[in-house]
């Protein structure tokens, strides 16, 4: 079975670290260390087994309308996650909330960006700047910042914000639709059709939808390509740090990892050990796995000391990737997001962990 994002679920003893890592509210992640810009075949590809040192991965670019000619049509009757059959009226003012922002990516996607009123600090794209934040203390809601902006429609999958926050909102009259978390690539398309049939335009959705696969299949190709000088599949595991304190982890197979390290041809040294929920990152356990490249999320590396400061946890000087100080991190918003940006995510992967950094 499935289980939430990981954030969610530890985000109780998380949250007060959480303020000081974040991504700045008002910008998008800082320029990353530069990554090579392989294309399919070409030679910029090399044995990742050989390559040693930390990489930070592109920045994926903003989200593009996909959907040009959007036309929700209201009334819209949904069932939401919590099996609630929900009328939404209206959607002239929207807010998209969800830690990740691929909520956000949908509704620019299906063509509906100039509906947004305001923004989360994890929609970080360019485009939205200018938008007010309505999230404070790392990933709490401003339950009064978001009545500031009169919003007729919140969706969220309740990864930023507790029930409370929600049932207030409901309670003057805001229309909340809540959805499922979406820990797969395979949940992506459904995740889009609920969007789209939240604003009555289940055409569009269908349109995005068959747009970020065709993405994730041309994206699969280029992953291929850049494996083909790799001899095997390096062993690997996703870990989630935040703070010099135990919040340490890692993300077993039930937690979205999973299909990250099978998109890039990595070896899944949790699953292949059985490690389906969330395990403490202690010096047995990884010896134990002794992944060759680790993926992590940038800020949560940087909350830890930097990678000097993560590569001196307790363990990891003895794995191999602590060894070859084999730090893959990418933006707090990209590792695990599974939405209509997750194509380029992947490539961002793929070209740090299969091409010679500049």
């Amino acid at each position: 079975m499935r289980r939430p994002l990981v954030l969610t679920a530890i985000a109780a003893m998380a949250t007060f670290l959480m303020v000081g890592c974040s991504a700045p509210a008002s910008e998008a992640d800082p320029t990353p260390e530069p990554t090579s810009s392989a294309a399919p075949g070409s030679p910029d590809a090399v044995n990742a087994l050989d390559l040693t040192g930390p990489v930070s991965t592109e920045t994926v670019p903003d989200m593009e309308p996909v959907v040009t000619d959007a036309e929700p049509s209201f009334p819209a009757t949904v069932t939401d996650a919590t099996g609630t059959e929900i009328t939404v009226a209206s959607g002239d003012r929207v807010l998209a909330l969800d830690l990740y922002g691929t909520l956000t990516d949908t509704v620019i996607g299906l063509g509906l960006k100039d509906r947004l009123v305001g923004r989360s600090n994890s929609d970080t794209q360019k485009a939205l700047a200018d938008l007010p934040v309505v999230t404070k203390d790392g990933h709490d809601l401003n339950v009064e910042a978001v009545l500031n902006l009169d919003p007729d429609l919140v969706l969220t999958n309740t990864t930023i914000g507790s029930a409370d926050n929600y049932t207030k909102l409901e309670d003057v009259g805001v229309t909340v639709v809540r959805y499922e978390q979406v820990p797969s690539i395979d949940d992506i398309a459904g995740a889009i059709t609920e969007v789209g049939d939240t604003f009555g335009m289940p055409d569009a959705a269908t349109e995005l939808a068959e747009h970020t696969a065709d993405e994730l299949d041309t994206a699969q190709k280029t992953i291929d390509a850049l494996r083909a000088e790799t001899p095997r599949a390096p062993r690997a595991a996703v870990l989630y740090v935040r703070g010099t304190a135990g919040i340490f982890f890692i993300l077993g197979e039930d937690y979205g990892a999973s299909d990250v390290l099978a998109a890039l041809g990595l070896d899944d040294v949790a699953k292949n050990n059985g490690i389906t929920d969330l395990k403490p990152a202690n010096a047995e356990s990884l010896v134990t796995l002794d992944p060759e490249i680790i993926l992590a999320m940038k800020h949560g590396v940087e909350s830890s000391g930097g990678v000097e400061g993560f590569l001196q946890r307790p363990g990891m000087a003895e794995t191999t990737a602590g060894t070859n100080e084999r730090i893959i991190m990418a933006p707090d918003s990209q590792l695990l997001s599974y939405g209509p940006r997750t194509p380029q995510a992947l490539l961002a992967l793929a070209r740090a962990i299969y091409t010679e950094a500049a």
